[in-house]
């Protein structure tokens, strides 16, 4: 398929084709690839904006060939336009876990976003699993989404163990999403 004026991928968790602008792959980082995208007003001005997670190429299969290291992903911020244009807004490197950070499951379950807000999920499992959603909320003063609240679930075995948690600001301070760590890679 040709494309003029656009960048195609396939991801292998979609079933469906994304086409991006050009004007964003210069944004995606050299042997990194779309991963999953998602559009919508993240910043309270009626405008979709779009929020792009990359990986590295092929990763599922470098994560069989390589051993257990870690594969990072970058997500990316990109605010909109009228004209359906987006200006790159930030990175974070550190937001998106890997797809061999939890060891048997790829823990990146995917992202929603609603007016003001983008929410993160993930999932690891094994003998015993961890489910959780780190909600960002958008504050138009400070220009940036801040950590409202992490929901988490985790249980072993016919649920042995459960737990099920929620913690809000007042639990872990103001944590912006720019500098937001879910998980530390080992470089």
């Amino acid at each position: 398929m040709e494309n003029k004026g656009a960048f195609t991928w396939l991801s292998g968790r979609e079933q469906h084709e994304i086409t991006l602008p050009d004007s964003l792959a210069k944004y995606i980082a050299r042997g990194h690839e779309a991963i999953d995208t998602v559009t919508g007003d993240i910043n309270e001005d009626n405008i979709n904006d779009l929020v792009l997670v990359t990986g590295l190429i092929n990763e599922d299969s470098l994560r069989y060939e390589s051993g257990p290291i870690n594969l990072p992903r970058h997500m990316l911020i990109f605010m909109g336009y009228k004209n359906n244009q987006y200006h790159f807004s930030f990175r974070n490197k550190k937001a998106i876990p890997c797809i061999t950070c939890c060891g048997m499951s790829d823990p990146y379950c995917g992202m929603t976003v609603h007016k003001g807000w983008i929410v993160l999920q993930t999932y690891c499992g094994s003998n015993c699993k961890s489910l959780s959603e780190h909600r960002f909320r958008y504050y138009p003063k400070a220009k940036d989404w801040l950590l409202d609240s992490v929901i988490s679930e985790s249980y072993c075995f016919y649920y042995e163990q459960y737990e099920l948690d929620t913690l809000t600001r007042k639990d872990f301070g103001k944590v912006s999403l720019k500098t937001f760590v879910l998980y530390e890679d080992e470089e």
